[in-house]
């Protein structure tokens, strides 16, 4: 079943605890609740990004931006270590929501899209280009429509929608892991700043999502062999 493959491939990132994810038609995403968050909106925002010709911006939005941006991910992390308090019966701040894993992992994946795309693109392109991947706070409302359309696809656990979601939040962890391959193979190879088109990046992407296709099958694999060694 795809859905099978999905979860185990995804299984060495994600912890997939049951009561931590939501169900599309009574079955369980392959990422929790805020993984599918996370990698669902950094898939689309990138997609948004070079829908709206901004895919090669080599520079960070303006401060004021910025700082909601990182704001963003320090509410993730908030949110994060106060449910780790709650699993641990440790005094904590509130009851953790679902809700509130998937808010926080989307306005995390739109964050982590606009700030790593400009920094990868330093690194790829040969033409230097000025453009921000966000310029101005009128282009945030085209990445909260699409949060918000994300987050009723996701809460609305319609059975339609399990195979999109599934697909589009795992392809989503595959492009992140792709993308640190990526630039880990064209430094290696002395390429920095040496495309000009994407068919030359090419074989070095598909190099880059070889690997990161091993890498996750690896984790995989090596968390079931310890989980069967700790008897789970």
């Amino acid at each position: 079943m795809f859905i099978e493959w999905l979860r185990w491939i995804d299984s060495g990132i994600c912890a997939q605890l049951p009561t931590h994810s939501f169900y599309s038609g009574g079955i369980r995403l392959p990422l929790c609740a805020r993984n599918t968050g996370i990698y669902l909106g950094f898939l689309l925002t990138l997609i948004v990004l070079h829908a709206s010709k901004r895919g090669r911006a080599q520079h960070l939005p303006p401060r004021p931006i910025l700082i909601l941006l990182v704001g963003s991910i320090i509410a993730m992390g908030i949110d994060g270590s106060n449910a780790f308090l709650y699993d641990l019966g440790l005094p904590h701040l509130y009851q953790p929501q679902n809700v509130l894993r998937l808010v926080t992992g989307l306005m995390t994946g739109l964050a982590m899209a606009v700030m790593v795309l400009p920094l990868l693109n330093r690194q790829i392109w040969r033409e230097y280009s000025e453009e921000r991947s966000t310029s101005s706070w009128q282009a945030l409302p085209l990445y909260l429509l699409v949060g918000f359309v994300s987050f009723g696809a996701v809460v609305s656990q319609n059975g339609l929608l399990l195979y999109p979601i599934a697909f589009a939040s795992s392809a989503g962890l595959l492009l992140a892991v792709s993308s640190i391959n990526l630039i880990v193979v064209i430094a290696l190879a002395r390429k920095e700043q040496g495309f000009e088109c994407y068919r030359e990046l090419l074989p070095f992407f598909s190099l880059a999502l070889f690997l990161a296709i091993g890498e996750l099958a690896l984790l995989a694999t090596l968390k079931l062999q310890v989980l069967h060694a700790a008897g789970l």
